[in-house]
């Protein structure tokens, strides 16, 4: 399922900040809060610089609005099977951020 512009989601980080393949899909703290960035870069993804720009601490759980989808990083395979790492724009705390599908959640 592709989320929609205008969305409601959660954000969640609880033993999910690692795709299945192990890669990083949300920089987390030591207080359990994640970083979530202005950019991942879709080029590079997986390697060790991908999130860039400002960023914002959010807490699981944290409410979300939907912008739009950005797209899929060039080395992660086209198929149904990863689209846990198709990326979207949301906007969280006044902020527009990028956060990996692995990682929303619809709001209930």
């Amino acid at each position: 399922m592709k989320f929609k512009s205008g969305q409601i989601v959660t954000i969640s980080n609880k033993n999910l900040h690692y795709s299945p393949d192990g890669f990083v899909t949300c920089p987390v703290e030591k207080n359990g809060k994640m970083r979530v960035y202005e950019k991942i870069n879709l080029m590079t993804y997986p390697s060790c610089n991908d999130f860039l720009g400002k960023s914002t601490l959010i807490k699981d759980g944290d409410v979300a609005t939907i912008c739009k989808m950005i797209g899929r990083p060039e080395r992660i395979k086209r198929n149904n099977e990863f689209t846990h790492y198709d990326v979207y724009e949301v906007l969280i705390h006044g902020k527009i951020r990028q956060v990996f599908k692995h990682n929303l959640f619809l709001f209930s």
